[in-house]
């Protein structure tokens, strides 16, 4: 059944997803694309799913709407028209899934392995870029400060390109239950151009915490007081910072290229 007007319970319940107020009240978060979507299938069914007319009626899709249609309890279609208004982006691809929140609330169960967590990082592409770069270097986790971007919002959804579904991601209300990790034998390090290592030559403990702050001010003074060793990328001197993003990966790189 194609579902006609914008007055529609179902419609304006979707609708309301664009908004991080609705979307943290209702713990659900879009996802949009067929790619994406596809990857995601592997890992976590959608809630509910929502198709264009469009897209709904060309042939070649016949296969791919069967799938979708068994991965969700709700499957809806609307008309382009509809549709474009549930997107977030400029040029809708005519599929959008609808999911439950997968991240986990504080890091209590975390007793082993590498992390990296991201002090107040606002930018939802840098946080993406991150999640996906964690993704590829085999990280064990991402951990995100209460003052982060919304984990949630669409652009960064978009930028993890489907490794938001396979890393373990977890967030944290309070920034001191990062200790708790260093009472349990986790090594805590900052990234700091001040009193520090060469992340080239340094040796990554196999549990440990690699904290990258904020785009503007760095690592927080409170993080810095919890950590125990503090490293830094070597480069040219012409050159005075890198992107949080960019900076990350190549700590990343660093934390498991010897394994």
């Amino acid at each position: 059944m194609i579902i006609k007007s914008s007055e529609n319970k179902n419609y304006k319940f979707l609708k309301s997803l664009l908004n991080k107020k609705y979307r943290t009240k209702e713990k659900l978060f879009l996802v949009e694309g067929i790619k994406v979507i596809s990857e995601s299938l592997e890992y976590f069914n959608p809630k509910y799913m929502a198709v264009s007319e469009d897209f709904y009626l060309k042939n070649q899709n016949e296969e791919i709407i069967k799938t979708l249609e068994e991965s969700t309890d709700f499957f809806f279609i609307f008309p382009d028209i509809l549709f474009n208004k549930l997107s977030d982006t400029e040029n809708p691809q005519g599929v959008i899934a609808y999911y439950t929140h997968i991240h986990k609330t504080g890091i209590s169960t975390i007793n082993k392995g590498r992390y990296i967590l991201l002090d107040d990082v606002k930018d939802p592409g840098n946080v993406g870029g991150i999640i996906r770069s964690a993704d590829a270097f085999l990280i064990d986790g991402v951990i995100l400060t209460r003052e982060c971007v919304d984990l949630y919002n669409p652009k960064l959804i978009r930028s993890t390109m489907a490794s938001i579904f396979r890393v373990n991601i977890y967030t944290i209300d309070e920034k001191s239950e990062i200790l708790n990790l260093r009472k349990n034998g986790f090594k805590i390090v900052s990234t700091s151009i001040e009193k520090s290592k060469s992340s080239y030559n340094y040796s990554f403990e196999k549990n440990s915490v690699f904290i990258v702050g904020n785009e503007a001010r760095g690592v927080s003074e409170e993080m810095f007081k919890y950590s125990d060793e503090n490293i830094h990328i070597p480069m040219s001197n012409k050159v005075d910072s890198l992107n949080v993003n960019v900076a990350s990966s190549i700590i990343m790189y660093e934390m498991n290229r010897n394994e």
